[in-house]
């Protein structure tokens, strides 16, 4: 939340520095090529206020991007744990309502077997993890989004059937819309939302979809994927930001 109202305060100096820049009257005594220069300088001058204004508000739009993935993300792992822990106990409810059964004598090969087993699947989960992790910060800590998208690939070739798939397609198409390769990023996020229509990231991804359609001068496809947008997740944040856009678009 710190964070996030420094944003706001560098938001509104910035508005308040580029309101403030200097008008210059053309009328007083002088030549006509002076009162011409110091008509351009005025000028000059304000275009580099708004050019300074539009960086500052690309970089906090960007951070802001990010500040919400993270969160986003945060909350997904959360939700994960808990579904983890709720399987476990009901798990164990069920082991201890169930009848003991008789053991039955087991070999000691096949005994080494099942425990390398269990090892095995135990390692290759702390691998999946782990490289989703490592594509994850590339992005949130390194801000490293060359390597990003490279990392969320492979990551979808060696874990097809991970939960963390469907959040690896829309990084990966967040990534790619930045670096406004938008077909690729399209390709991306239709991905999430016509296989992952649980995950959720998809509202999010339908609304990528929109702005995509945007960019590409097809309004009739933007007003789609915003109306459905505002039909399927009503409440959600991604609703307002498709509100938003069909207002402008009106």
């Amino acid at each position: 939340m710190i964070k996030f109202a420094a944003i706001s305060m560098a938001a509104v100096l910035s508005t308040a520095s580029w309101a403030q820049a200097p008008v210059v009257s053309v009328g007083g005594s002088g030549s006509v090529n002076e009162r011409l220069a110091e008509l351009e300088r005025g000028f000059s001058a304000r275009s580099q206020a708004q050019i300074e204004q539009q960086r500052q508000l690309n970089a906090m739009q960007q951070e802001l991007s990010e500040l919400r993935g993270l969160l986003e993300e945060q909350s997904y792992r959360l939700e994960q744990v808990i579904e983890r822990q709720r399987n476990i106990l009901a798990a164990q409810q069920e082991a201890a309502a169930a009848p003991a059964p008789t053991p039955a004598p087991v070999a000691a090969s096949q005994a080494g077997n099942t425990q390398n087993a269990s090892d095995t699947n135990e390692a290759a989960a702390g691998d999946e993890q782990a490289a989703y992790d490592k594509a994850v910060n590339l992005v949130l800590q390194d801000k490293d989004y060359n390597a990003a998208i490279p990392a969320f690939a492979r990551f979808i070739t060696q874990y097809p059937e991970s939960s963390y798939v469907p959040n690896a397609h829309y990084w990966l198409g967040q990534l790619l819309y930045a670096q406004k390769r938008y077909d690729q990023s399209k390709a991306q996020f239709a991905r999430v939302a016509e296989a992952y229509p649980k995950s959720n990231k998809r509202a999010d991804s339908l609304l990528k979809l929109g702005l995509i359609a945007r960019e590409q001068k097809d309004d009739a496809g933007a007003r789609q994927y915003f109306q459905q947008v505002l039909s399927e997740y009503g409440s959600s944040s991604a609703a307002r930001l498709a509100q938003e856009n069909l207002n402008v678009m009106k």
